[in-house]
């Protein structure tokens, strides 16, 4: 199946000399990467360090935090960081060599290495969760690719193209630039969309790593501002080789509602450890996916910012067979929210997607004669229906109308006679016009999604209404 695209950390201060000053030779922006070595994954995460004094704003790259300012300790030509991260914290200690800054990095037993060049800041330093002041949310993210601007309470969403650091031109839809549509400048602190202010909001983010089975996943952890215990969220990735970024979409709005999310990378992907078993759901990787789901809310629910009564997952598309499995079998789990996510069986689902050739062409038969071959041809491969009737917490399924991926309305007639058995809290919806990425358009098409500056309406108030209902929100 086609997956969706979708999308400052705390610090622990180092103690510094009272005359301690930024070495000549380390003063300036250095960009590189951080990789850690086995049992976490390998893969380099991009990382820019700018050191101003005895400040040093640092940036990772998409998925991660965003933008952090803290103290350094520098000497000698040495630089050494130290980032908070659970179960420990992230130190880099390195040097100055022949106009390379490298070292080391650890957190807890976990060893690796970082190697930085003088170089621009991360893009990525300008994406994260923005407020107006009357209270809108807005949110920069990026998936994979372009950065992309999300106004939820609109339901618009538009592509960014830089101009010049810190200022970006509004592209005319998600993945179109021309004709652009404004302007959006970024400071430290906040953005500038189209003449209006918008301020960043203080979340804290961590890079933490949960352990599942022998791998150690990936992930980052973030806490909207506050007090108290609040309710959390992990993820259940859809099909591919898919980055934590994929969930920064979805992530950043229940941030602004003031729930925690924690966010991993796929196993095998990015700095997760283990075997990426590939894009096929079978009943293996299914399973194993569960289990790190599992895992995942285990680590979130035993957090003391967290209200382990009030720990759910959401995901995409695929997770629609992962997440029913992970939530029947595992306590830690209260409620689940599922973005086009399906309730027919694999097989069933995947001839629907070969059908419609995925919304890559228009497709050459009327959606019911397509519906009724699916039909004929009968579940088939994994079906998440024995785990969706053994479900006892709250879950919300919300459908595209025109998903070329997915059978919407095939979905909703399977899912609708469970919802009506007394005692259920199953709630679904099916939003016009919705492609697979529940973006608006006419026929469900890619291309049309492309161009497209709408998600369906109402998409995030009947999330936030949802959730408000029991109780979820901050």
């Amino acid at each position: 199946m086609r997956r969706l695209l979708l999308m400052p950390i705390a610090v622990v201060v180092c103690a510094l000399p009272a005359a301690a000053q930024t070495a000549p030779g380390l003063a300036g922006s250095w960009a590189g990467g951080v990789s850690f070595a086995r049992p976490a994954g390998t893969a380099a995460l991009p990382i820019s360090v700018e050191l101003r004094g005895r400040r040093a704003i640092v940036s990772l790259g998409r998925g991660h935090a965003a933008r952090t300012e803290l103290m350094a300790r520098i000497a000698r030509g040495r630089l050494r960081l130290s980032l908070s991260g659970r179960p420990a914290a992230i130190v880099l200690d390195g040097r100055l060599k022949r106009g390379r800054l490298s070292g080391t990095v650890r957190q807890g037993s976990l060893r690796g290495t970082f190697s930085l060049r003088r170089g621009r800041p991360l893009e990525e330093s300008t994406l994260g969760l923005y407020r107006f002041a009357d209270g809108r949310p807005l949110g920069v993210w990026s998936g994979q690719g372009p950065r992309i601007a999300s106004l939820y309470d609109e339901a618009e969403i538009r592509g960014l193209y830089r101009t010049r650091p810190n200022r970006d031109v509004i592209g005319s839809g998600l993945q179109t630039r021309n004709p652009t549509t404004g302007t959006a400048s970024f400071t430290a602190n906040a953005v500038s969309w189209r003449g209006e202010r918008a301020t960043r909001v203080a979340l804290r983010q961590e890079e933490v790593f949960v352990r599942s089975g022998q791998a150690l996943l990936g992930c980052t952890l973030s806490i909207p501002p506050g007090s108290g215990r609040r309710s959390g969220i992990v993820f259940a990735h859809g099909s591919g080789p898919a980055p934590r970024s994929y969930n920064s979409v979805n992530a950043l709005f229940f941030n602004h509602l003031g729930i925690a999310t924690l966010s991993c990378d796929k196993r095998g992907i990015g700095q997760s450890g283990g075997i990426y078993p590939g894009e096929f759901p079978s009943a293996p990787v299914v399973d194993q996916y569960a289990r790190d789901v599992q895992a995942q809310a285990r680590f979130l629910a035993a957090q003391p910012e967290i209200d382990a009564a009030r720990v759910g997952v959401a995901g995409v598309s695929q997770a629609g067979w992962i997440m029913p499995l992970a939530v029947a079998r595992e306590p830690a789990l209260r409620f689940m929210i599922g973005f086009v996510s399906p309730t027919l069986s694999q097989g069933e689902t995947d001839l629907w997607a070969t059908l419609n050739d995925q919304g890559q062409s228009p497709p050459t038969r009327t959606d019911e004669d397509m519906e009724a071959e699916v039909l004929r041809s009968g579940p088939s491969g994994v079906d998440p229906m024995p785990s969706i009737r053994a479900l006892r917490v709250p879950a919300l399924w919300l459908f595209g109308g025109k998903d070329r991926t997915v059978p919407s309305r095939l979905c909703v007639e399977r899912l609708d006679p469970v919802t009506r058995e007394p005692g259920r809290d199953l709630t679904y919806r099916v939003f016009p016009g919705g492609t697979h990425g529940l973006v608006l358009t006419q026929n469900g098409l890619l291309a049309e999604q492309a161009r497209s500056s709408r998600m369906v309406d109402r998409l995030y108030q009947t999330i936030r209404d949802w959730l408000a209902a029991r109780g979820l929100t901050g």
